[in-house]
């Protein structure tokens, strides 16, 4: 059982920079990397289709079923700024932890024979409170690498922990080919639905790592009204609603 992923992608391109956000908490890294897809004069240069990757189960709208999706993982390349970027990002994570080891795998494989300067998945990290100015966490392949991702404003995941998925395990496969990467990781307090906080907060990050401009006013413009209607929602909220929620800033 494996994969192999070709890229169409040219060998000579120098100092690529592949970043990477499949569905997880809140959507986080997906969303960012859907957004870079959708701003950035990008080429799609790869992708996978497969049935068996996908959820045993199919999406209906109003007694209809839906067409069940061919592609599952796509790569794009795109330069910008003088930079460039090789996106990965899927429609689902594989739902067994095998597939999930074999596709991530996958994924760094393919970079075999690229000048790889470095590998980011974007993710998030869960608190028990609502935050406008979140912060962005990462975990990194050695520590010379996160310590200039702090100055950027990365802050170091202290202690032990776990990074479930596909965001996580690419790294780890990174770190075990020899690639320096890291795993940014937004903090996001919606768990199971979609943050529209979250993915901003990580682009803004990641711009100023890759030193480039990127586009953010949409996914501003969603946080901001996002910001002002859960302020709206507090204000008419009984009193005991907001015990345990912490600050909001």
């Amino acid at each position: 059982m494996e994969v192999k992923i070709n890229l169409e992608l040219d060998r000579d391109i120098r100092g690529l920079y592949v970043v990477a956000g499949l569905p997880g908490m809140g959507l986080s890294g997906k969303q960012a990397v859907d957004h870079l897809i959708k701003t950035l004069n990008v080429d799609k240069v790869s992708s996978i289709e497969s049935d068996f990757l996908n959820p045993p189960a199919v999406s209906t709208l109003n007694g209809i079923i839906d067409d069940i999706p061919p592609e599952i993982f796509s790569f794009y390349y795109a330069e910008k700024d003088g930079k460039n970027l090789l996106l990965f990002t899927g429609n689902v994570q594989p739902i067994s932890a095998e597939w999930q080891h074999i596709m991530s795998k996958a994924v760094v494989k393919a970079l075999e024979g690229y000048d790889v300067a470095a590998i980011f998945t974007l993710a998030a990290t869960p608190i028990e409170y609502y935050k406008y100015d979140v912060s962005i966490y990462g975990v990194a392949t050695t520590r010379q690498f996160l310590n200039e991702l702090v100055a950027y404003g990365v802050i170091p995941m202290e202690g032990e922990g776990v990074i479930s998925g596909m965001n996580g395990l690419i790294i780890g496969y990174a770190k075990q080919y020899g690639y320096k990467g890291a795993v940014l990781m937004a903090e996001t307090f919606l768990r199971t639905s979609q943050d529209v906080i979250a993915p901003y907060a990580l682009l803004k990050v990641l711009a100023k790592i890759l030193k480039i401009e990127l586009d953010l006013r949409e996914l501003e413009e969603r946080a901001n009204l996002f910001h002002r209607e859960y302020l709206k929602y507090m204000k008419k909220a009984p009193e005991k609603s907001d015990k345990g929620l912490g600050y909001i800033s």
